[in-house]
Parts: C-alpha cells; sequence; structure tokens
C-alpha cells in the first residue's frame, strides 16, 4: 500500500479549510438589521480558537518537576466579512460596539448580558451537516476594522475585519464540551 493510500484511508473524507459556518444573534442592545443567514454567507475567514495550558516549575533537589497550570486562552478571535454594498453588517457592529462603550454619549454599558453573546464557528462536511462545533462564550467585538478603497481594486469585493474578544470557548453548543464525535456525511466523491 502507498503512502499516499494510507494518507487517504486514514483522513478519509478530511475537513476542508473552506466548508465552515460562522453564526451568532447580535444582543437585544444592539438591535443589529442582518439576519443570520446573511451573516453566516458574509463570513469570508474565521477561525476555530485555540486553547493553551500554563506550566508550573516546581524545583527540589535541584531537579526541575514540570506540571499542568491554568488554561488559557487567547481571547481575540478575528473574523473576515464581505463588505455589502450598503455597508449593513458592518453598520450594526458598529451599533454593537456603541452599545459597549458609546464615546460620543459618554455611555459605557455597566451590563455585560446586554453585550454579551455565544458564537459559533462549525466545520461542515460535503453535505453541509457540522461535523464539529465550537461555541466561544461571553464574546463581543473589541474591533472594527476599515474598509479600503483604491483605484486598483477593481472586480475586488470590499471586506473588513471584526476582532472578537471572549472568556472561553467549548466544543458543542452547552456550557460544557461535548467530546462526542459526529459523523460526517458518507460522500466518497466530495471534494
Amino acid at each position: 500500500m502507498s503512502k499516499i493510500s494510507e494518507i487517504n484511508q486514514t483522513l478519509q473524507a478530511s475537513a476542508r479549510a473552506n466548508k465552515y459556518r460562522v453564526s451568532f444573534t447580535f444582543p437585544a442592545a444592539v438591535g443589529g438589521v442582518t439576519p443570520l443567514r446573511e451573516i453566516d454567507i458574509l463570513a469570508k475567514a474565521a477561525t476555530a480558537p485555540g486553547k493553551e495550558i500554563g506550566v508550573i516549575e516546581l524545583l527540589n533537589q535541584g531537579r526541575k518537576l514540570i506540571i499542568p497550570g491554568d488554561t488559557t486562552f487567547d481571547n481575540n478571535w478575528p473574523v473576515t466579512f464581505y463588505l455589502g454594498e450598503n455597508h449593513a453588517l458592518r453598520i450594526d457592529m458598529l451599533k454593537w460596539l456603541n452599545a459597549c462603550d458609546n464615546f460620543h454619549k459618554n455611555r459605557h454599558s455597566g451590563k455585560p448580558s446586554e453585550i454579551f453573546v455565544d458564537l459559533i464557528v462549525e466545520q461542515l462536511d460535503s453535505a453541509e451537516k457540522a461535523t464539529a462545533v465550537y461555541t466561544i462564550h461571553g464574546s463581543f467585538p473589541t474591533n472594527v476594522g476599515d474598509v479600503s478603497y483604491g483605484d486598483d481594486s477593481e472586480n475586488t469585493v470590499g471586506e473588513f475585519e471584526v476582532n472578537f474578544a471572549y472568556t472561553d470557548w467549548v466544543i458543542g453548543k452547552g456550557e460544557e464540551d461535548d467530546y462526542s464525535l459526529i459523523s460526517p456525511t458518507l460522500n466518497p466523491t466530495a471534494l
């Protein structure tokens, strides 16, 4: 058996980087007008967030013992969105920023429940069925990126990036990790 055959047999229908879905709803304080389906369609790029465990070094008689410490999260989740002609999604994101802290009205949200939402990013199989789900808790935007214009950008769709802060994330849609595996749709001819 060749190495390529072994890799194909092990990976089977491997995860495709371009098959994903991003979903969330705007908090009530924002009153966003962009439908959930459009948010997913306009999400050009996203990631499944990472997790790290710190280490504690214990020194004993000239030897170093390393034990696991606390879990930490990067707490920054960037998503790149395509820009619609009327900038509706970007305006909704800017409204969300204003709900967090409105510089012009000198008003800062004192109620996290009014601005926090759960963001979800899912890996999809060839039949558009979710095979891995990441729920990102306590999320809100910290930065709505700029929009670039230029005469050399003919035939280019505009885009902007939003950075979200979050408290933690889990595998699954609950409050705790659900490590059960979801079987992909069997479709050997799908790419």
